[in-house]
């Protein structure tokens, strides 16, 4: 839990497009509540748009309540971009690394394999106990994300869809990472 958390404060739902008993209005009010993830302009937390790679970099950075950083490690993200310092931490703590030919990519919408990559990395790389993906689609993960997606499952972060799919390269939407975040920090 969050230091100061308090589940029975009352919360003054500020976004018109998140419905109490909609199944991400705990995970909204928690990551609301704690400053993670503020919503994008005119009352909307735009529950079903897709995440980008700086949102979730900026999401850990304001866990962590914005410590000073500096310097761009990428030559796509520039000093004045409002996602600079959260990826300059990011970059520094090891929980980003880009895609190897010096971009980040910030605007590039997230998948769910980069996802739990983050999450594993922030969480420390603990080593899953589970040796195997259970899912039929596990073979679409890439390689590097194994490990990350075995501890995400474990800890119940990342789940299959109704389907049974797992879906490494789908995009998550900003409903789906608020509850993998409330899914992390209550684990």
């Amino acid at each position: 839990y969050m230091v100061g958390y308090d589940e029975a404060a009352a919360w003054s739902n500020p976004f018109s497009d998140v419905a109490e008993g909609a199944w991400y209005y705990e995970a909204v009010k928690l990551v609301s509540e704690n400053g993670l993830m503020n919503g994008l302009g005119g009352g909307r937390f735009g529950p079903d748009n897709n995440l980008s790679r700086a949102e979730l970099a900026q999401i850990l950075y304001n866990k962590e309540g914005a410590p000073a950083a500096s310097g761009s490690a990428f030559s796509d993200v520039t000093s004045d971009s409002w996602y600079a310092s959260a990826v300059a931490w990011a970059a520094e703590k090891g929980i980003v690394s880009g895609y190897g030919d010096g971009r980040f990519g910030p605007n590039d919408l997230i998948t769910r394999e980069q996802l739990a990559i983050m999450l594993w990395r922030y969480a420390g790389s603990p080593a899953p106990s589970a040796q195997a993906l259970d899912f039929p689609d596990a073979g679409s993960a890439s390689g590097y994300a194994l490990e990350a997606l075995r501890w995400a499952v474990e800890n119940g972060i990342i789940s299959g869809y109704g389907s049974g799919q797992l879906a490494p390269q789908g995009l998550a939407t900003r409903a789906q990472v608020a509850q993998m975040m409330k899914n992390f920090l209550e684990r």
